[in-house]
């Protein structure tokens, strides 16, 4: 977790510095530019000059103002070309094999799932004995269907966009066989159906929880599960992110230590772009991951770079990889969550005399407050009790959660005593939610508290100063 990081001048190749500042700006104003790429659709065919001319200005070390200019192209460029992709504009068959490109996921007497045919992105759901079949199915698997496509609802045609959606699908027949995907792929989708079995014993609504802080897999979550996370401001511990990775990353300590740099440093990036798989690739886990993988490269070249520094490139990067993350919500809120503690943490670590969880959760629900309220519409101030009372044992969850599942799995006398043992810990989790739910309010009472809290910490701020100012006297 980025929650206490050096806040020094981050070094690229060469000697050549970039403060935080300017990296931030650049990361803000290509995302501000990806947003009016989508009124210059005609700019969508110069992508890829103006992505090659950004990483020219970047390594040549051209001045700010032409950086900014690149960065506005490229940021105008990929958001027009985003946008400019071909949709499903009249109904008609679709028959054929298709890829899975999430895991099915029940949606009232169905299954829904995204797949791909071609180029192109659909929403598919199926009834029946078609859905039956496709619940069997994982991310990856390609099967042979018949099927009906017709264009997006208007109503959600913007949310299905901001996904690749192009268009819908409705199942009518899955072939009983299909192929397999990559070893990477099916090895991931092995560790989450053992993961599953581990815990089987688990009390249903509890296992749903649990693989949603272990993977950030939330499908079989209740719909009174997601209020009641929501509402507590810990939505954040069911979607994988840098925590999770964090975690990944201490249990590969001690195989990673016995190795050399190189091969340390490798390895590191394979268990990275390996839980990145395992996530279903989810924009929270992308930025934890990139971020994590700029983090090990600089390690092994000795380099250090700032923590802000390497949040903006990281987005950057990921922005000119995939423009359409410019509009997702959960992109958003990662990169605010970590914008916050990057920024925050610290000095409101030493302004709340060392809370450093209090003042960590403080620091992402200041970075995600915008996001929240242009979304959402409020931001819960109860969060700030939820966090620290949840978040360590999360944590725990986190850590060993996997290893236990999968130990348990593969020796399945240790099913019903791991499922025990790991319930203990997820129904705290789950009790906290439903607790500090009950007891959030909203409105105006929720602004009042939270201008309280804004008072406190201006207070000790002030305290603060006058303990530096009397110590320095």
């Amino acid at each position: 977790m980025l929650t206490r990081q050096s806040y020094v001048f981050g070094r690229l190749r060469r000697g050549h510095s970039v403060s935080s500042t300017f990296a931030t700006a650049l990361v803000v104003t290509m995302w501000g530019a990806t947003w009016v790429g989508e009124r210059l659709l005609r700019t969508g065919g110069l992508r890829v000059v103006s992505l090659v001319l950004l990483s020219v200005v970047l390594v040549c070390r051209a001045p700010g103002v032409v950086v900014i200019a690149a960065a506005v192209l490229a940021g105008v460029a990929g958001g027009a070309s985003a946008w400019g992709h071909d949709v499903v504009d009249s109904a008609g068959r679709c028959d054929g094999q298709v890829t899975l490109l999430t895991d099915p996921t029940p949606a009232g007497a169905g299954i829904r799932v995204v797949v791909g045919q071609g180029n192109r992105r659909l929403a598919a759901g199926a009834f029946g004995v078609p859905g039956r079949v496709l619940a069997q199915r994982s991310a990856g698997d390609r099967v042979r269907v018949t099927a009906f496509c017709t264009p997006l609802d208007p109503v959600y045609a913007r949310r299905e966009r901001i996904r690749h959606v192009v268009g819908r699908m409705s199942v009518e027949t899955v072939s009983e066989r299909f192929v397999e995907p990559s070893v990477v792929v099916r090895s991931a989708n092995r560790v989450r159906t053992a993961m599953s079995q581990g815990v089987s014993r688990m009390d249903a609504s509890l296992r749903s929880l649990f693989t949603g802080l272990v993977v950030g897999d939330d499908r079989l979550q209740s719909r009174q599960m997601v209020s009641r996370f929501r509402e507590s401001g810990l939505s954040h511990l069911c979607a994988a992110s840098g925590q999770n990775v964090a975690y990944l990353l201490a249990l590969a300590g001690p195989l990673l230590r016995r190795r050399t740099a190189r091969v340390r440093l490798l390895l590191t990036l394979g268990v990275i772009a390996w839980f990145v798989v395992l996530t279903r690739a989810e924009p929270s886990v992308l930025r934890a991951g990139f971020m994590a993988a700029a983090v090990a490269v600089n390690a092994a070249r000795r380099t250090p770079v700032n923590a802000r520094v390497v949040l903006a490139m990281s987005a950057m990067c990921l922005l000119a990889v995939d423009p359409m993350l410019a509009w997702n919500v959960g992109f958003a809120l990662s990169v605010g969550a970590t914008a916050g503690l990057a920024w925050l943490s610290a000095p409101l670590g030493k302004v709340l005399g060392g809370r450093d969880v209090l003042a960590a959760t403080l620091a992402a629900q200041i970075g995600t407050l915008p996001v929240s309220l242009a979304v959402f519409g409020s931001g819960p101030v109860v969060s700030l009790v939820a966090n620290p009372l949840a978040l360590p044992v999360a944590g725990a969850v986190m850590t060993v959660g996997l290893p236990l599942s999968l130990l348990a799995s593969a020796f399945p006398v240790l099913v019903v005593p791991v499922s025990s043992v790991l319930s203990v810990p997820v129904l705290w989790v789950d009790t906290v939610a439903r607790v500090c739910a009950g007891v959030s309010v909203g409105g105006a009472a929720n602004w009042f508290l939270w201008a309280v809290v804004a008072v406190w910490v201006v207070n000790g701020a002030r305290r603060h100063g006058s303990r530096r100012t009397h110590v320095a006297g």
